[in-house]
């Protein structure tokens, strides 16, 4: 990460530790002079916020930060594996639609856009968990409507070769 003076970093855990939907995170700043000015005004505008992450959220957070680096590789190697065995059961559909067709997978999705003809993604998202058991996300409900996200980050590998063949 860059650092200097002037740079705040604002973190998530949801990538890294596989905690998406926790709403954990935390802000990593300098303090050359000690006298924690920045972190002052952090705390009164967080005092004026009425959210916070749940008890449970973090102490989460907390086992994922003691199970250090080891968890997170392992992780990782998982969410690659789950990716890669997903853009092979799309490439089918991809090489049907053309360039564009299947985006993403550098987060724990990628998007689908669904062939001519599938215009209502809630009804293909009911098919999908109907009569695949396969559940994904209609793009509508994130701003793409003719899409779906697809996630490869929930399930462990077995499970997710199952699903991803169906």
């Amino acid at each position: 990460c860059p650092s200097g003076p002037h740079v705040v970093h604002i973190f998530s855990f949801s990538k890294a530790y596989g905690m998406m939907g926790w709403r954990v995170g935390y802000i990593a700043y300098p303090d050359p002079d000690g006298t924690d000015l920045l972190g002052a005004a952090f705390l009164k505008t967080q005092d004026t916020i009425c959210i916070c992450a749940t008890q449970l959220s973090q102490h989460v957070a907390l086992a994922a930060l003691r199970g250090g680096e080891d968890y997170v590789r392992q992780r990782v190697a998982t969410l690659r594996g789950n990716r890669s065995l997903l853009l092979r059961c799309l490439e089918p559909l991809r090489q049907a639609l053309g360039p564009g067709s299947v985006v993403g997978g550098c987060a724990i999705y990628v998007w689908v856009r669904l062939p001519p003809g599938c215009t209502d993604d809630v009804k293909v998202v009911e098919w999908l968990v109907q009569n695949a058991g396969v559940c994904v996300v209609p793009g509508s409900s994130c701003g793409a409507p003719g899409c779906v996200r697809v996630s490869f980050g929930n399930l462990p590998p077995d499970k997710f070769s199952e699903a991803a063949a169906r």
